[in-house]
């Protein structure tokens, strides 16, 4: 994520040579155009023929660069330098400090934090809120729940993805590398660069998988090419409306303009549109005149039932950028945006709200106490009226930036952006699975997820995984069959429960076979709507036994989720979770076994019931 500078250092200019002189004056220039990479090459190609002699401007210049980037190691490894200077101002060991909690080092971000002193009351707060966070970083990552979570390489690009929505075809993402993807309209041969980061401007998609999918690629698809695939600049992020016929889309403030470059050293403001569809045509795109405001950041919306949220850097704010909001009129227009309080807004940054459940807003911010950049925090209320935030902790956040945090409705399974160490490149997209989610958000206590066979008489109940944890009763399982079955129909059944669905080592994500082989499975019963359909799921022997369980529901839920979007009815589907029982090889605890093997106890099967 690109990041505004948060502090710039006043320090004494030195005096440099001619041929100096022509390298920080190009460096100047492409910082005052926010082309930060060029002027970080710039400049660091000075400070390194400078070395020791490098003066503190020119390492501060440098490591700027890198911040506004979100490059947090190299933003270190130039603070660094500057503490090596004598008379080094005080405020660089909280710079330091932040980018080591930025790769996590919490011990070692305390300790320089706690090395800045100052008198100005407001920087002291927010030095102390630093040193919270790094002591709930060490704290969160000694007790942080192990869950299925993945990055998710298909959508994870050397360069920035983020995510934007939810539309009911797929996720809505915003991303600067999926050009070279195959896409269905196609991928640009050269798109045009952001010279600030030195890499291309981002566009919005849809990725189809979030409902139904199989090659990540095949169905990742760009959204409203037609109206949105030839502007300039930034396109995005984009929101609809629920049914569908409207879109809201931050562009560029002079994205209609003749002239493309914005000013030498002016920040390119960002604007909301809109457009609307009629039948088969969108209406071209217009100014949302009673959201925006003349001079100032407006972007990132989310609408929830009558409410708009938005983010902005409008005059009558709390911070740098706050959340707003703004109420549906009769007429259908949206009234004058007002602030969300300082409840939700702080001093600092405010930015990517969500809504996945009614009068919850999750939004990031990184001045509220978090562990490192922006993290994820989730408040109940509206409007101006909120509950005080609460932090989502690990693994949703991390010291990077993390954002967009969007659940499905099963509650139990959902994605986050995240710029966090071991990723694939900028923003990655991550996808996470958790029987216990729900619990978590709400700071509940966990319940184990109970097993579920079939009962001897009576159809069972619907078995959706609509809640985090069903509760069932345990019951017995019949010990013989209904009816007598023809041999047609027999060597039917026979083919289903001798078919095996494996999973990636701790994933519930179903494999590109595993939704072939299911298609057929709900074209059966389809066909045969008075047969029930018991899913049974396994895992290896790695990892305890209760995560195990947990894992294992997962996997029922996945099956499960895959049928009913196909059109088995619910009432016919239950399951039953095993963990690491029933292993079909000798790889118990302790026992060397190679990926392959373990891979044969990942599992699930079904039963069928007649």
């Amino acid at each position: 994520m690109l990041r505004k500078l948060i502090v710039l250092l006043f320090i004494p200019l030195f005096s440099y040579g001619q041929e100096d002189k022509s390298l920080i004056e190009l460096g100047d220039e492409a910082f005052a155009r926010q082309e930060y990479a060029d002027a970080a090459k710039l400049y660091g190609q000075l400070a390194d023929r400078k070395g020791k002699k490098a003066p503190l401007v020119l390492l501060d210049k440098t490591a700027n660069c890198y911040v506004a980037m979100a490059r947090f190691e190299e933003a270190g490894y130039w603070y660094f330098r500057m503490l090596q200077h004598p008379g080094c101002p005080s405020a660089v060991n909280m710079l330091y400090g932040e980018t080591q909690m930025n790769m996590e080092h919490y011990d070692s971000a305390k300790k320089y934090i706690a090395l800045y002193t100052t008198s100005n009351t407001d920087s002291m707060q927010w030095k102390n809120r630093l040193l919270a966070g790094c002591d709930s970083g060490v704290l969160w990552k000694k007790s942080s729940h192990f869950m299925a979570l993945e990055n998710i390489k298909e959508l994870s690009t050397p360069g920035a993805d983020w995510i934007s929505g939810v539309v009911k075809d797929g996720l809505l993402l915003v991303s600067n590398g999926y050009r070279k993807m195959l896409l269905t309209t196609g991928s640009e041969r050269h798109p045009e660069i952001d010279p600030r980061v030195d890499q291309p401007y981002f566009k919005p998609y849809v990725f189809k998988q979030y409902q139904k999918g199989s090659n990540a690629n095949t169905y990742l698809e760009e959204v409203l090419p037609k109206l949105l695939g030839k502007l300039p600049y930034h396109v995005g992020p984009v929101c609809f409306n629920n049914r569908e016929d409207t879109v809201y889309v931050t562009l560029n403030a002079d994205v209609f303009h003749k002239t493309k470059k914005g000013p030498i050293n002016g920040q390119r403001l960002m604007s909301l549109f809109w457009a609307f569809k009629k039948g088969d045509t969108w209406s071209a795109l217009a100014p949302v005149t009673e959201l925006n405001a003349p001079g100032s950041y407006t972007g990132n919306v989310v609408i929830s039932g009558q409410i708009l949220y938005l983010v902005s850097d409008r005059p009558g704010g709390v911070g740098k950028t706050d959340i707003w909001y703004s109420e549906r009129k009769a007429n259908g227009t949206w009234g004058m945006p007002r602030n969300c309080g300082n409840v939700i807004n702080t001093s600092s940054e405010e930015t990517f709200p969500t809504v996945n459940e009614p009068g919850v807003l999750y939004f990031s911010s990184k001045g509220h106490i978090g562990i490192g950049g922006f993290d994820i925090f989730r408040a109940v209320g509206s409007g101006a009226e909120w509950s005080e935030p609460v932090n989502l902790k690990m693994p949703f956040n991390s010291g990077g930036d993390d954002l967009g945090f969007i659940m499905k409705d099963n509650y139990y399974e959902g994605y986050f952006a995240s710029n966090r160490n071991g990723g694939n490149g900028g923003d990655d997209v991550y996808h996470f699975m958790d029987t216990h989610v729900t619990e978590k958000l709400e700071n509940k206590p966990e319940v184990a997820v109970q097993k579920m066979v079939v009962p001897e008489r009576g159809v069972p109940e619907v078995i959706v995984p609509e809640m985090t944890v069903p509760e069932l009763a345990k019951v017995e399982t019949p010990s013989s069959p209904r009816k007598t079955l023809s041999g047609e129909d027999s060597a039917v059944i026979d083919k289903l429960e001798h078919m095996c669905f494996y999973y990636d080592y701790n994933s519930a994500i179903l494999l590109t076979s595993s939704r072939e082989l299911l298609d057929r499975v709900a074209n059966v019963l389809r066909n045969y709507p008075q047969w029930k359909l018991m899913v049974r799921s396994y895992t290896d022997s790695r990892g305890s036994n209760d995560y195990n369980m947990d894992l294992s529901a997962l996997r029922c839920y996945a099956v499960i989720d895959y049928l009913i979007k196909s059109g088995v009815s619910p009432k016919n589907l239950y399951y039953e979770n095993l963990g690491e029982q029933e292993l079909v090889n000798p790889c118990a605890d302790g026992v060397p076994c190679g990926e392959e093997e373990h891979r044969r106890n990942r599992r699930s099967t079904l039963k069928v019931y007649y």
